[in-house]
C-alpha cells in the first residue's frame, strides 16, 4: 500500500512538472479548447472592418456586401450609406411629369405670348379709322361670331358711315400697357357737338387658336351690349334700311345701311329713338350721306345717350322734290 502510494505521489509530481513546462494550469481549460473557441467568435469581425478600410463603397462587390448588407429589417448597414447615394441622382435624372418640365409642358409658354401679338394686330385694326379698309383686315384676326369679330364690325361700320358722309376720321392711337393696350380715339371738334378725344383700356384677351375670341374694355365685357343684324329692317317708298350693328355702353351706338330705288333725301340728324319704355330721345349725333341717288347706298350712324336697347330708331325723308314721304322704323336690339 505505502509503495502504490509513493507511485501515485511520484506520477503526480511527474505530471505537475509536466503542466509547468507547457505554461497551463489544471484550473484553465485545455490550450486545444482556447484557440479555437476564440478564433470562432473574433473570425466575422476582422474581415468586415479590413473589408470597409481597404475598399471604398464604391469597389466592394456584391459578395461581400451581402454579409455586410445584413441588418434589422428597416434599416441600413452602417457601411452601405455610399451605395445608396447614387441611386437617388439616377432616379431624380429620369424624365418625370413632377420633376422638370416636358416639352408638352413648355408649349403654353410659346402659346401664352402668342395671344399678345395677335392681340396686338387686332388693336392696330382697331386704330386704323382713317382707313376702314385696313381695318376690315382684322376680321381675319377674329372667329366669326365671336366678341372680338362683333366689336370691330361696329366699329368699322361707325367709320365707314363717316367716310361715306365726306368726313373721315384721323388714326386714333394705340399703346400697350401692363395689362393690355390703350386707345384713344382722336375726337373731332369739327363735328356738331363737338367730340373730345377718349381713350378705352383694353384687356383680359383671350383667344380660340391663334384669333383673338373676346377681351375686356375698361373692365367690362362688351358682348352682352353688342347686337348684330338680326331682323331689324324696315322699307318705306322704295327706301330699305336694316341694322348692322349696335354697342350699348354709356351711350347707344347704332349703324344702319340705307340703300334706295329712286333718289331721297335722308333726314339723318333728325331721327328719333325710341326706347323700350316708350320714351323718346333724339339723336346726339349722325353720320352717313344725307342726299342719295337712285341706286345709291350709305352706311348711316347714330349715337343716342341716356338710352337702353330694345327700342326702335326712327328715320325720316322724301323722295326727289319731296313728291312721297319716307318714314323708317328699324328695331334695334
Amino acid at each position: 500500500m505505502a509503495s502504490t502510494r509513493l507511485r501515485a505521489s511520484a506520477a503526480a509530481a511527474a505530471l505537475l512538472l509536466a503542466t509547468a513546462a507547457c505554461g497551463w494550469s489544471p484550473e484553465e481549460q485545455p490550450p486545444t479548447a482556447v484557440g479555437p473557441a476564440e478564433e470562432d467568435t473574433r473570425t466575422p469581425a476582422p474581415p468586415d472592418e479590413a473589408t470597409r478600410s481597404e475598399e471604398s463603397p464604391g469597389q466592394a462587390s456584391p459578395d461581400e456586401e451581402s454579409p455586410a448588407g445584413e441588418a434589422p429589417e428597416g434599416e441600413s448597414p452602417a457601411g452601405e450609406t455610399p451605395t445608396t447615394g447614387p441611386a437617388a441622382p439616377e432616379r431624380t435624372g429620369e424624365p418625370s411629369s413632377s420633376a422638370s418640365p416636358s416639352p408638352t409642358t413648355a408649349a403654353p409658354t410659346q402659346e401664352s405670348a402668342s395671344p399678345s401679338e395677335h392681340a396686338a394686330e387686332y388693336m392696330d385694326a382697331l386704330a386704323a379709322t382713317d382707313d376702314p379698309d385696313r381695318m376690315r383686315e382684322g376680321w381675319l384676326l377674329a372667329p366669326e361670331g365671336s366678341t372680338a369679330d362683333a366689336f370691330l364690325t361696329h366699329r368699322i361700320s361707325v367709320v365707314q358711315a363717316r367716310v361715306d358722309e365726306g368726313r373721315p376720321l384721323f388714326a386714333s392711337e394705340v399703346r400697350p400697357t401692363a395689362q393690355g393696350f390703350e386707345l384713344c380715339d382722336p375726337g373731332d371738334k369739327d363735328a356738331d357737338p363737338p367730340q373730345e378725344r377718349q381713350c378705352a383700356h383694353f384687356t383680359g384677351f383671350e383667344s380660340e387658336g391663334d384669333r383673338i375670341e373676346t377681351f375686356l374694355v375698361d373692365g367690362v365685357d362688351p358682348g352682352p351690349g353688342l347686337f348684330g343684324a338680326g331682323d331689324g329692317s324696315a322699307a318705306s317708298e322704295g327706301v330699305h334700311a336694316a341694322l348692322v350693328s349696335a354697342y350699348h355702353a354709356q351711350d347707344l351706338e347704332v349703324t344702319v345701311e340705307v340703300g334706295t330705288v329712286h333718289a331721297v333725301d335722308i333726314d339723318l340728324p333728325g331721327a328719333v329713338y325710341v326706347g323700350p319704355d316708350g320714351e323718346e330721345h333724339d339723336v346726339a349725333s349722325a353720320a352717313g350721306r344725307y342726299e342719295l341717288e337712285p341706286g345709291a347706298t350709305t352706311r348711316a350712324a347714330f349715337r343716342v345717350a341716356d338710352a337702353e336697347p330694345g327700342g326702335v330708331l326712327r328715320i325720316g325723308g322724301c323722295r326727289e322734290e319731296c313728291s312721297a314721304m319716307v318714314e323708317l322704323e328699324v328695331p334695334v336690339g
